[in-house]
Parts: C-alpha cells; structure tokens; sequence
C-alpha cells in the first residue's frame, strides 16, 4: 500500500544537482565521502520523516507517497517542487560602506545576512557589492535516490525513531521505549551523558511525543549506568 501523510518511515538517501551531476547530500557515509562532501562532524545513517510534518522538501514529501514501504526510488524535483525559481529582485547592489558599518569585510562567495536574509556576495567592486539573497540552490532540479527503509508501525519504534532523531549519534537498537496507556518511559544507555545538551535534547524528544501521541500525559527519561568494579588484587600489599 503507498505511503501516506502521517506516516513514520525511514529512508536513507542522496541527492544530486541533475544538471552538473553533483552529489550536495547524503545519509549515506561511503557515499558522502566518494563525492567529497564527508563531514566528520555528522553522523550519517537513515533519518525520520514524519510525512507531511515538513522536516524535508514538500515536493520529496509529495513524491515519496507514491511508493511502498521497501522500495527505491529516484525522484525528480525541478525548481519549483524544491528551492524555487530564481528570483532577479532578489540580487541587490549595496554600497561596501553599509556592511562596513555592519562589520562585514565583504569577500566573493561568503555568506552574510542583512535585515534577517542570507545572501551571497557575488561581486565587489567601485565601492558597491553585489549580494544575492536567492537560496543557493534556487533555479536548481534536484534528483534524490531514496532508499524507503521501513514503516515504523508500532508506537514503541515511532518514539525511538523521534528519539533518534534528536539524538543522532544514538543507534536505534539502543533505545528502548515502554508505552502504556499514559505514559512513556525511554531508557536510555549511559552514552546520552556526554551530550552537554541533553536537558534541551529531551524537551524536543518530549515536544514532539505530545505532538503525535496525544494521549500521553508523562514522558519519563530513564539513564542507566553500568558501575564498573575494580577487580582486587589477590596479591598481598608488601
């Protein structure tokens, strides 16, 4: 049965730029790193879509209900199923010495963000800079080979997967989930301590269960930590 909006399922995936045959995304590692584009501050691996909740393209989202749970698929978005066309109003020439007020040095090809936009320097010169404020990949078709991994069907995987996705670096089979009628417990394995962040990390995980589970009124976090004994010597002290 194709998929349809709401529903929890896995992918894994890889986008291209169609005209220029370049690879800009990835969940995949080894494809990240045959294209040139591996971050080792990423975790890599299969991701969450919730369909219809936004978290990707809406064109993707569009697309991908038109498969089954299990399949592959390569899918089409032009310009306006992905980023938009580009808009010509939305280049701007602005005098250098306004971003010199702002403290920005400006250099072709960095980033800046002017009145809440970002944009791109495109060129500099005769005192005025030319910054384009389209999104990078506007005017763009994008092609995505998706991998459809798995429907997550049962309560106690869709809380895993919400949990995994804030907490990337946390393998799935790592995550246990106990539901009852208003309550969830996720226990989790002492790895989570060295997250900084994990207060903030659990109020999403917890957003997001009462977003899609209304009938629970409890979230409850459960760490467990290993205590590791020291082995004593059998040898006397001297």
């Amino acid at each position: 049965m194709p998929l349809a909006v709401g529903d929890f399922i896995l992918i894994d995936y890889t986008v291209k730029i169609k005209d220029e045959n370049k690879v800009i995304d990835t969940t995949i590692e080894d494809e990240a790193k045959k294209a040139d584009i591996y971050d080792e501050n990423r975790i890599y691996g299969p991701e969450l879509m919730v369909i219809g909740e936004g978290w990707f393209l809406k064109g993707l989202e569009d697309e991908i209900q038109k498969f089954d749970a299990g399949t592959e698929a390569t899918i089409e978005l032009p310009p306006e199923k992905a980023f938009g066309k580009r808009d010509p109003s939305k280049i701007r020439t602005i005098p250098a010495r306004e971003l010199s007020r702002r403290g920005i040095i400006p250099r072709i090809n960095s980033e800046v963000e002017i009145g809440g936009r970002k944009g791109i320097i495109k060129s500099v010169g005769g005192g005025r800079v030319v910054v384009d404020f389209n999104h990078p990949l506007a005017g763009k078709t994008l092609v995505y080979e998706v991998k459809i991994l798995k429907k997550l069907e049962k309560p106690e995987e869709k809380v895993a997967g919400l949990v995994h996705r804030w907490i990337k670096g946390l393998p799935l089979d790592k995550i246990k989930v106990q539901v009852a009628k208003t309550k969830i417990k996720i226990i989790l394995p002492e790895d989570v301590l060295r997250y900084s962040n994990i207060g903030l990390l659990k109020s999403g995980i917890a957003r997001d269960i009462s977003k899609f589970f209304k009938e629970i009124s409890t979230v409850e976090f459960i760490e467990r930590i290993k205590i590791r004994k020291e082995e004593k010597s059998s040898k006397p002290t001297p």
